[in-house]
């Protein structure tokens, strides 16, 4: 969904393996606690930034059932000091303030399972802490073994409709592991979509999640909050992520990349003339990747992707930009000036092309380090292609239909 929402996911790892931790060394594992752990990886269906709904609904009495803690009716702030004086912890306070929970757990099961981890406790109880301690492929392999032979879920008041126990357990599994990479494997669209592309959807939980964690290390996956989010970013079917064994992967998720600035040279023979060159090169190659990396941070609520087929390396894609779900193209170019501009007008073209788009409607632009002449702002604004620019640091554009993205210049 966006590098916000899997920053989002990684700080619900880092709350939930705290409070697990101070759980399993001072021996206060019970049932209401690991039901409460569970909690704290759910939302509400309106969580987004500080919704004291969702908060005084969901996050705060999970917290307080987890830690024992008699939080009244306080507000988050104050919770987050009782909880950090309770376990003895001040990082505690400032992960509790973070935005955390990533799961829209099912309503129906939401009472249910409560009894249900409660018939499970020794069985659960042993599965969180070897994920809270988990150690390479093996390790989590087993905790899929184990995981598959727990039964199923009741829902409220049909116990014999049951939920896989999978979708309940993998994340919060997901929310111990120590190097976020146990998946999440549910039956949200997203995790169906990764299946789908694996072609393991039918297959078993343990396929499943050897499947997913071979993608790891791949198109800019480093974890599960990751592989997550690009499960967001993917259509039914969809293969652009994933290595096969007849086809690479065509995009990556977008990161950020190298900076560093290059040591100054002198011109000594002629040698050192294409030394000289290759270090231009690396400039402009620096000064493309702040460019985008700047773009990266100004859109962070959304998901980016980059191109990496050799005939279709498009700089960046802002996957469901606008309330149709549709995608944005955009071209970085370092320099404002009229024939830059031309160049990525060719490229976003071909690109546009080359992705299978519809090119009677295009969605493109170009974005360059400052403001450029009007002629070009026209030249633009006729080719119905949007323009960013950087202004005092702030990401703008001239263009109504993207100002939604960005401060309006």
């Amino acid at each position: 969904m966006s590098a916000n929402w899997a920053e989002r996911e990684r700080d619900t790892n880092r709350l939930v393996r705290a409070i697990a931790r101070y759980l399993f060394e001072n021996d206060r594992v019970a049932p209401e606690k690991l039901y409460a752990l569970g909690k704290l990886t759910w939302i509400a269906n309106s969580y987004e930034g500080d919704n004291p709904a969702y908060i005084a609904s969901t996050k705060i009495p999970a917290l307080s059932e987890a830690l024992g803690v008699d939080v009244g009716r306080r507000a988050l702030p104050e919770v987050a000091r009782m909880c950090s004086r309770a376990m003895n912890s001040p990082d505690v306070e400032q992960l509790i303030l973070r935005h955390t929970g990533f799961t829209n757990f099912y309503r129906a099961y939401r009472n249910s399972v409560r009894s249900w981890v409660e018939d499970n406790f020794e069985t659960l109880a042993d599965l969180y802490r070897r994920a809270h301690r988990a150690s390479g492929l093996d390790d989590r392999r087993q905790l899929m073994a184990t995981l598959t032979d727990l039964s199923g879920i009741p829902k409220a008041n049909h116990p014999n409709v049951l939920m896989r126990s999978e979708y309940y357990v993998t994340p919060i599994l997901f929310s111990l592991d120590p190097e976020l990479h146990l998946p999440l494997i549910n039956g949200n669209e997203w995790v169906q979509n990764v299946l789908s592309a694996l072609d393991v959807t039918d297959s078993s939980l343990e396929d499943q999640f050897l499947a997913m964690t071979r993608m790891l290390g791949q198109s800019g996956i480093e974890d599960a909050a990751d592989l997550d989010q690009v499960g967001r970013a993917m259509g039914n079917g969809t293969i652009d992520f994933v290595r096969t064994e007849t086809k690479l992967p065509t995009k990556s998720l977008l990161r950020k990349k190298e900076t560093r600035s290059e040591r100054p040279l002198q011109l000594k023979d002629e040698a050192d003339i294409q030394v000289i060159q290759k270090a231009g090169r690396q400039t402009q190659r620096r000064k493309h990747n702040e460019l985008t990396n700047a773009l990266q941070s100004a859109l962070g609520d959304y998901t980016l992707v980059e191109g990496i087929s050799a005939d279709c390396m498009f700089d960046v894609l802002v996957k469901s930009y606008d309330e149709h779900g549709n995608d944005l193209l955009i071209e970085a170019k370092n320099s404002s000036e009229v024939a830059n501009v031309r160049m990525a007008v060719g490229q976003l073209y071909h690109y546009w092309f080359g992705l299978g788009n519809d090119v009677e409607e295009n969605h493109i632009a170009v974005l360059v380090p400052d403001k450029p002449s009007d002629d070009v702002i026209r030249f633009l604004h006729k080719m119905k292609i949007g323009l960013f620019w950087f202004q005092s640091g702030q990401l703008v554009t001239n263009d109504d239909w993207l100002v939604h993205l960005v401060g309006k210049s």
